[in-house]
């Protein structure tokens, strides 16, 4: 085969690359946006913010769509992997494109800007510098941008409907908490002179812009209208079933976690319902409880059942480390999130966020994550660390393939990531009824959060209806109804979960019996974050490539 064909779609990779990392470094950087590309050149940028200008966004995407239309003229229809990667970066551009040229939540998400402006800050600060001259120094440019991002934002934002009004104001709050910290690190350690001014001006600027936020208002959430969620699991997921399969396959699962949940049930306590069950449950008692003690201590035990597994290649990993959630992620992560690293530098932390602290209005929906912190830590760390996202993204990071060790998708990483939990169970490592029932109603809130996102879709549900079902799955009424008001503005990322967990036993029944347990795992994390539909591909083309070189060797032996 001519080698031309895979230099142009690498030439072509490389640029989108280069591209959006000198656009977008700290976008590219975090792993916050999920329809960009995790490029690890945009290291090179941790003294920028990105230019979300109008001018500065319609040239990103004009660049795009050439890069696109180009790549769509090539071909790796000879070559299986190449033709894998072809389609994996055309999947990637259109996610990029219907969230800035389509849907343009640019115009009216304030957690754009605000994420651009915290996370920068951080990575500026804490990522790995050559001393702590250059580090201060791209802190410092980072926060002097702050101004001219929120300029932009001022600019861009028209209609916010009222759960980004909410979440905005809210993050807003704890951005200037996050920089009244920084002035507080910069007094204790004699960095006053040099951050000091940046600090305070980007202050003034959040002020301006929280003030600007009050004024324009909540707005209906009608007054967005989100892409299609047909067309987005098509064309950025690389998804090929329709919105009625995956309402289906939602169904399916919420009918057997049911009939799981009745057997545990009886099994347990036959006169309590399970919801009693589950709220009785009180794991790692003592006199006070240490929740990073009991985190840290399982993912412990959960990196050693990966070993045990072979799952886990000891020179791709790295330490995890357990922390508090930062202040100005707060009220947008969960209680218990995971962030990446963005290269294979060894002093770039994986970290396990959790929030422990109670908040000052401690309010009915705070005590209920916290209680579901406690009691679903076991899945939770299985999720988040081993063998889910830590595990996934450790390889991924790893991969000699530029394009797969740069892309992720949202239906791969949490359909792994929910899969992982379920080889808890699996291999014994959980074996007790009342945790077996914890995981069965996370599968439950797994299934609801599928039916909701289909169903709203399908018109199946109305909101009120979705809310109910998480109301059914332990959550308080006013956090389900706010999770649905998401939901609706974030359409088809909640699906991804039990639809990315059923693709992935579909491809194991399919093609365990051909490579075993151990040598399926390893072969489809090492593909990369791709489409599944391309995932059987691959594999089948590698069962029919160890069939013919296996047919190879015993000719040869025997005519020797």
């Amino acid at each position: 085969m001519s080698d031309q064909p895979k230099s142009q779609i690498s030439r072509i990779a490389q640029e989108y690359f280069s591209l959006l990392a000198r656009a977008f470094p700290v976008m590219c950087a975090s792993d916050e946006f999920h329809f960009l590309p995790r490029v690890q050149e945009a290291s090179q940028w941790f003294d920028q913010i990105d230019q979300l200008s109008q001018d500065a966004i319609a040239a990103a995407v004009g660049a795009v769509r050439d890069l696109q239309t180009r790549l769509k003229k090539q071909s790796g229809e000879k070559d299986f992997e190449e033709e894998i990667d072809r389609q994996l970066l055309l999947h990637n551009m259109d996610g990029l494109l219907i969230e800035l040229a389509e849907i343009q939540s640019w115009r009216h998400n304030p957690l754009i800007y605000l994420k651009i402006a915290c996370i920068g800050v951080d990575h500026a600060l804490n990522k790995p510098a050559n001393d702590a001259k250059e580090g201060l120094g791209r802190t410092a440019e980072r926060l002097a941008g702050l101004k001219g991002l929120f300029a932009q934002a001022d600019e861009n934002l028209e209609n916010i409907p009222g759960p980004y009004h909410r979440a905005g104001l809210a993050m807003a709050e704890d951005a200037r908490e996050y920089l009244e910290e920084i002035l507080r690190y910069a007094d204790r350690e004699g960095f006053r002179k040099q951050l000091g001014l940046p600090c305070r001006e980007a202050r003034e600027a959040l002020a301006v812009l929280t003030e600007r936020l009050r004024q324009i208002g909540p707005a209906s959430t009608e007054t967005v209208k989100p892409v299609a969620v047909a067309e987005l699991v098509q064309r950025h997921f690389g998804c090929t079933r329709s919105l009625d399969e995956i309402y289906a396959i939602a169904q399916d699962e919420w009918q057997d976690s049911q009939t799981e949940m009745e057997r545990l049930r009886q099994r347990i306590n036959p006169k309590l319902e399970w919801q009693q069950l589950y709220e009785s449950y009180q794991p790692g008692r003592g006199e006070e409880l240490d929740l990073f003690q009991l985190y840290g201590a399982e993912i412990a035990s959960l990196r050693d059942l990966c070993r045990g597994l072979h799952l886990l290649d000891d020179h791709q990993d790295q330490e995890v480390t357990l922390t508090e959630t930062p202040t100005y992620l707060r009220s947008v992560r969960s209680a218990a999130s995971y962030s990446t690293p963005l290269t294979t530098e060894p002093h770039e932390q994986a970290c396990f966020y959790i929030t422990s602290t109670i908040s000052p209005s401690n309010t009915q929906v705070d005590t209920l994550r916290r209680q579901r912190l406690h009691r679903e830590y076991r899945f939770l760390s299985a999720h988040e660390t081993y063998p889910g996202h830590h595990l996934l993204d450790s390889i991924r990071r790893h991969l000699d393939n530029p394009v797969r060790r740069q892309v992720e998708s949202p239906l791969f990483y949490e359909g792994w990531a929910y899969y992982a939990e379920s080889i808890l169970g699996e291999s014994g490592h959980v074996r007790d009824s009342l945790e077996l029932l914890v995981d069965c109603k996370r599968r439950l809130w797994r299934a609801a959060r599928c039916l909701i996102d289909a169903g709203l879709a399908l018109h199946r549900f109305t909101t009120e209806a979705a809310a109910s079902l998480l109301v059914s799955v332990n959550f308080a009424r006013d956090e389900a109804i706010a999770q649905v008001e998401r939901f609706q503005l974030n359409p088809g990322y909640q699906l991804c979960y039990s639809l990315g967990k059923y693709e992935i036993l579909n491809l194991r029944q399919r093609f365990k019996p051909k490579f075993g347990w151990q040598r399926f795992h390893r072969l489809l994390l090492e593909g990369g974050e791709i489409p599944f539909h391309l995932a059987a591909w691959r594999f089948e083309n590698l069962a029919e490539d160890a069939r013919v070189g296996k047919a190879l060797q015993t000719s040869s032996e025997d005519q020797e």
